[in-house]
This record gives structure tokens, C-alpha cells and sequence, in this order.
């Protein structure tokens, strides 16, 4: 591909020189011709006028013309040339003795039989009348065939320079591209084992040019990808391991039930439900997230008020933060209210979630904080409990899905692990942020932010 692009742009550029060359030696004797022929146009008005008549010139014409036939004849002879002072008065040199015309009033060829419309010429004036035509037959009728035979072997020089230029070109550059493929080469081969499902395939990295940096999105790619793969081994492990605690629980009451060494109770019955409601809202989160992932979680926006949103999130948590000890004040530090744009049930289930958490993972006695404010065109939640915290290794992972601050999957202390997975989902789909710091109080701190509407 690189000698044909060369060999044709060389093709390309022996026609354009040729062309060129042509075109621009011819308008240069052209444009010369013509400051001459007003020179000459002049001198043969002084001599129309000393002898009023065409005669001297036409005659000394054919003394010249009888001169080269006779020249021709006799190639050994040597005769010398007829005197024509008339004409040579006329010349600027004799370089225009064999180009010179002439026509009458009525632009007749007088010397030359070249016709007038097919000549450069120019009016001989006398006295303000025109009383002949001064001319030069055409340069390219003249010049064509030495000139085509020149620019033919300047054209023919030329393409064996290029050629010889091009075989140099390539040995040059034969090492080059293939010092060039070889990244390109071994890229394609890790791409095609990336493909096939190698995501630890790595290629290694030498310089700083575009295939280096093409290297290294390569090696981020493989690694994003090794990840992700991991990430979902992961969460079907974990979503296997949270769905078979609950039943395996419900088979075990049900088979003893069945043999008799449980009595079927009320009280069994219950534990039955609270297992089945269990796998229920599991089910449930893990489907809301799965929607999300796929786009096509639906939202009901609509303009709220935020403090009563919260107000309402706060009031049905009341009882179970009552009963676990823990109190919870809100503060709100604007006068005016404060409206946001959402989903009034996905904003509720946010902060319930938040508030939820702070419930498993806060020791009695405890408090929540929340502060609303605005800050920087946005609304601001901040969610802070108390004692115990979270390390700073565990404060970057909180959010994702089935991580819990202990390692142990005991209910007492821990819920299913998507909670606040779940609220990750329900900001990115109002626009907004979410993340998790230490609070000044000792424990937990999760600041929201969420687009205002005025």
C-alpha cells in the first residue's frame, strides 16, 4: 500500500510538471512577444513612412526566403546572405527573422502565410491610421516539438530519480513499518485473547506514543473487564449464599414439622413468614437493582418539599428507633422551603434505607443526625449517627452491593447488604451524589446531594 500511494503520487507529479513546464515557458515567450511587437510595430511605421509602401519590405522578405531554399539545395555551397537592411532594422534580434509577419490594411498576409487570426499581432499606426498589422507566428507552433522532447527526458529523468528515491524509501522504511506492526501485531493477539474470555491478558508497555497510550487503555480495558468478572462471580456467590440461609431455614422448619419434632403453631408458622418475607424483600431489592443496571427502573418526578419528605421518612421509623434506643433530630437551616425534583416513593425509600442502616450499625444508646440545607444550587442532606464507626478501608465500600462492615453474616448485626446499594441507584437516577465520610459525632456520615428546582 505505501510503494502504490508513492508510485502514484510520482505519476501525479511528472503530469503536473509536464503541464506546468508547458504551460508556463509558452505564456512566458507569449507575454515577451508582445512587449517586442509593439517595438517592432514602431520601427516599420518609421519605415512605411520614408517610403509610403510595402514594397521594400515584401521584397527584401523574398530575397531571404530565395536565400534558405538555395541554402538547402546546396549544402556545401557556400553563399552568403542576401542584404536586407530594412528588415533588420525591424528585428529586436535575429531570433524573430524566422517568426516575422506581416499583413496590409485589410490584414492579408504580405511575409508569412500564417493567417492573422492565428497570430499575436499588433497595428502599425501612422499619422492615427492603421496601415498594416505587425506579427509573430506562434511560439508553441515553433517550440512544441523541441519542447515536448525536452520535457519528455526531464519527465523521463525525473521518474528514474523517483523510482531510485522509492526502492531507497523502502529499504529504509521496510524496517520501520515492521518496527511499527509489531505493537500493532501483539495488540491484535491480546485482543483476541481478551475476547475469548482471558481478562488477565496484559501487553507490556515501551515509550510514550499514541500505541503506548493505545497499550495502556488496552491494560485498563482487561483490567475494568477482570474486574467486573470478578464483581459478578461475586455477586452471584453472595446472592446464593443470602438466598440459601433463608431456605435452608424454612426447609429444615418445614421437614421437622413434618416428622413431628416441630409442632405446627402459630409461632412456627410465623417464623415460616418472617423467612418467607426475608427471601421476599431480597428478592425484591435484587430486582429493583437489576432494573436500574438495565435502565428501565421507571421515576414519577415531581416537585417536593424535602423537609417533608424526610418528615415522613423520620415518622415511619419512629417505632423501631424508639425501640432500639436511638433518637433522631432533623434540622432544617433554610427559612424558605427547599423543592426538589424526584420520585416521592424512590426519595422516601432512600431515606428510610440511610436511617435503617444507622438503626443495624448504631449502639444504644444512639442518635441520628440530619441536617437539610442548600449549599452550591444544591440540596444537601447530611445523615450522621453515633458510636461505632467505619474504617477508612470500609468507608470506600459501604455502596456496594452485599458488603456489610462485618465480615460475619449474623442478622443481629447486619442486614442483606443492598440497602445502600439500593440508594446509590435511586440518586444516580435524580442526578445527583451520594457519599460516605466520618462524622464529627463518632460514627457514620452520608451526604446526599440532589438538583434544586428554584
Amino acid at each position: 500500500m505505501f510503494v502504490l500511494s508513492n508510485i502514484l503520487l510520482i505519476v501525479s507529479m511528472w503530469q503536473v510538471f509536464q503541464w506546468s513546464f508547458d504551460r508556463g515557458f509558452v505564456s512566458y515567450a507569449t507575454e515577451r512577444d508582445r512587449d517586442f511587437l509593439e517595438q517592432m510595430a514602431n520601427r516599420t511605421a518609421n519605415l512605411y513612412v520614408y517610403y509610403d509602401d510595402w514594397y521594400f519590405l515584401a521584397q527584401e522578405s523574398r530575397l531571404e526566403d530565395r536565400w534558405q531554399k538555395q541554402k538547402l539545395e546546396n549544402l556545401r555551397d557556400l553563399i552568403p546572405p542576401p542584404s536586407t537592411p530594412n528588415l533588420d532594422l525591424i528585428y529586436p534580434s535575429q531570433y524573430y527573422r524566422q517568426r516575422f509577419l506581416l499583413y496590409d490594411q485589410k490584414k492579408a498576409p504580405i511575409i508569412g502565410h500564417v493567417p492573422y487570426t492565428k497570430a499575436e499581432t499588433h497595428p502599425v499606426v501612422v499619422e492615427g491610421k492603421t496601415v498594416g498589422y505587425v506579427g509573430l507566428r506562434s511560439m508553441r507552433d515553433l517550440v512544441q516539438d523541441r519542447t515536448l522532447s525536452f520535457v519528455r527526458q526531464q519527465g523521463e529523468a525525473f521518474l528514474l530519480i523517483s523510482a531510485f528515491m522509492l526502492i531507497i524509501a523502502a529499504v529504509l522504511t521496510w524496517p520501520l513499518a515492521q518496527w511499527l506492526s509489531k505493537p500493532i501485531s501483539t495488540l491484535r493477539a491480546a485482543a483476541k485473547r481478551l475476547s475469548a474470555g482471558q481478562f488477565d491478558t496484559r501487553i507490556q508497555i515501551r515509550g510514550t506514543d499514541e500505541l503506548a497510550d493505545l497499550g495502556r487503555d488496552f491494560n485498563h480495558l482487561a483490567s475494568t473487564l477482570d474486574h467486573m468478572r470478578d464483581a459478578r462471580r461475586k455477586w452471584v456467590a453472595d446472592t446464593a449464599h443470602e438466598l440459601r440461609t433463608p431456605v435452608a431455614i424454612l426447609r429444615g422448619e418445614i421437614e421437622a414439622m413434618q416428622d413431628g419434632i416441630i409442632k405446627v403453631s402459630p409461632d412456627s408458622l410465623a417464623s415460616l413468614q418472617h423467612e418467607t418475607i426475608h427471601i421476599a424483600r431480597l428478592i425484591d431489592d435484587l430486582n429493583q437493582l437489576s432494573m436500574h443496571d438495565m435502565g428501565s427502573l421507571s421515576y414519577q418526578m415531581e416537585d417536593s418539599d424535602l423537609e417533608h419528605l424526610l418528615e415522613q421518612a423520620v415518622n415511619s421509623m419512629l417505632l423501631q428507633l424508639d425501640e432500639a434506643n436511638i433518637n433522631v433530630k432533623l434540622n432544617n437551616e433554610c427559612k424558605s422551603p427547599i423543592m426538589v425534583c424526584g420520585d416521592t416513593d424512590r426519595l422516601h425509600q432512600l431515606f428510610t434505607n440511610l436511617m435503617n442502616n444507622s438503626l443495624k450499625y448504631t449502639n444504644a444508646p444512639g442518635e441520628i443526625k440530619i441536617t437539610l440545607k442548600k449549599q452550591n444550587k444544591k440540596a444537601v442532606v447530611l445523615l450522621e449517627d453515633t458510636p461505632p464507626g467505619v474504617s477508612d478501608e470500609d468507608l470506600t465500600k459501604i455502596f456496594d452491593q452485599f458488603f456489610r462492615v462485618e465480615n460475619s453474616r449474623n442478622r443481629a448485626t447486619g442486614g442483606r447488604g443492598l440497602g445502600l446499594a439500593i440508594c446509590t441507584s435511586i440518586i444516580e437516577g435524580h442526578q445527583g451524589s451520594i457519599e460516605a465520610y466520618h462524622a464529627p459525632t463518632g460514627g457514620l456520615g452520608i451526604r446526599v446531594e440532589l438538583p434544586l428546582t428554584n
